[in-house]
Formats: structure tokens, C-alpha cells, sequence
């Protein structure tokens, strides 16, 4: 079996304004540089930020909207939202713990594409007009707070072992108790770059501890996110209104 370095590409991910950069062959062909790569469902950037993804999964789940509003004009708006909920939003939350934006614009290009959805599915194009109660009316939570659920579900996980992966050394238990805190708190790491300072494990801590209780040790998945959710929905995202 040979290796075919015409399907391979090469990534250098680096924050320097000019990096070095060499070239490799292999089997006397070059291999072809790229600033990013798609990697089991996620663009991964040079620059390690998650613009480039963003645009693209926006851009996909704009074309599959279109599509829907193209050819279920007639059915009815619970059909419709199952249609959104089924092809749309999964391409918008897809492996979302670990790119989860925190810049402005991020966030709001996403939570555009449902807005856009919703006033679909409920037949409001008015521009003037709100979109919470449609939201409400719908049953639908803003998909910043879905991906703070995830987050913590994700975090749920690691904490009780539910899946093959184990924290980093980094992430300990917080050895001293607060009263405005459970006991099954983690010590907050900082972070001073924003590569860093975002990435799952540091973003998901103060998030994990300002949870209830009773979310925390729940018995199970479906229990946890059951107990996380009245809280999260009240939680904000850390925002910065820069790109990177």
C-alpha cells in the first residue's frame, strides 16, 4: 500500500506574524500547505481560532434551511420545526464543546441563522417584531445557552467517568469549601491568551461551579441537564467584541 502525499495536506498553527515556515516532501512530492483543515467534522485554523469553522457551518446550515423553506411551505409549523430541529440546528451544534465561539460576532451569527428559522417556522417576517416569545412559543432556548449546557453535560462526564477520556492534570478539585458553591467545586485556572483562556476545560470550570446541587450529583445524564438548565439559562457567556 502506497502513500499518496497528493491527498495529505500540511498545517502549521502558530501566532507568530511571521513564522517560519518549511517545506516537506514525501516520496519526492511536496506536500500542499493550508491555513485550515477539516478534522473529523471541525475546521481547524492556523491561528487556532474558529472563525473559519463558524463561517462554514453557518453557511451550510443557511443552504439547508433554504432548502426546507423551499419545499415544506405548505406543512404545517410542527412539521417545520422538526425539520429545523432534525437537518438545521445539528450542523450549528455539532461537536460544539470544543469550538464554542466567545467573540460577538460569533454568537450572533449563529443565533441569526435560528432567528431566521423562527420567524419561518411561525410565519412573522415583521422585523419590528420580537423574537423571544417566538422562542417561547416554540419552546426553543438560544443556541448560546444550548452550547453552555453541552458544555457542562461534557464536564458532567469527565467528573464521574462516563466516558474514556480523563481530565488534564491541570483541572483539580477545589480544596477549600465556599459557601456559595457546592463542594464538588474545581479550581479555576487563568489564563491570560484567548486560545487558551477559551478552550473547553478553562471556559467550562466557573460555569461547572456555579451550577446547583442537585444538578451536580445527579444520578445521570438526562437528570443532570434536567437540574443544569434553569441555571444556565440564567448564565451570560463571556464575550469579546474583537476578532482574533
Amino acid at each position: 500500500m502506497s502513500f499518496n502525499a497528493s491527498k495529505c495536506q500540511l498545517l502549521t498553527i502558530t501566532r507568530k506574524t511571521k513564522p517560519s515556515l518549511f517545506n516537506y516532501n514525501v516520496a519526492q512530492q511536496d506536500i500542499e500547505r493550508t491555513s485550515n483543515h477539516k478534522y473529523l467534522g471541525v475546521t481547524i485554523s492556523s491561528d487556532l481560532t474558529w472563525n473559519q469553522h463558524i463561517a462554514k457551518i453557518r453557511s451550510k446550515a443557511c443552504s439547508t434551511l433554504g432548502i426546507i423553506r423551499r419545499n415544506m411551505g405548505p406543512c404545517s409549523q410542527n412539521i417545520k420545526l422538526k425539520a429545523y430541529q432534525t437537518l438545521v440546528r445539528p450542523q450549528l451544534e455539532y461537536a460544539a464543546a470544543a469550538w464554542s465561539p466567545h467573540t460577538a460576532k460569533n454568537i450572533y451569527s449563529l443565533e441569526a441563522v435560528q432567528r431566521q428559522a423562527v420567524r419561518y417556522i411561525c410565519g412573522v417576517y415583521d422585523r419590528k417584531a420580537s423574537i423571544s416569545p417566538l422562542l417561547q412559543q416554540l419552546d426553543l432556548d438560544q443556541l448560546v445557552t444550548r452550547r453552555i449546557l453541552h458544555q457542562c453535560t461534557m464536564f458532567f462526564k469527565f467528573h464521574y467517568n462516563l466516558i474514556n477520556v480523563s481530565f488534564p492534570p491541570c483541572v483539580q478539585l477545589h480544596p477549600l469549601p465556599v459557601r456559595s458553591s457546592h463542594h464538588l467545586r474545581y479550581h479555576p485556572i487563568q489564563a491570560s491568551r484567548d486560545t487558551y483562556k477559551f478552550s473547553f476545560f478553562i471556559r467550562t470550570i466557573p460555569l461547572w461551579n456555579r451550577l446547583p446541587l442537585e444538578a451536580v450529583i445527579a444520578p445521570s445524564v438526562a437528570a443532570f441537564q434536567a437540574a443544569a438548565l434553569p441555571a444556565v439559562r440564567a448564565m451570560q457567556p463571556t464575550t469579546t467584541h474583537h476578532q482574533l
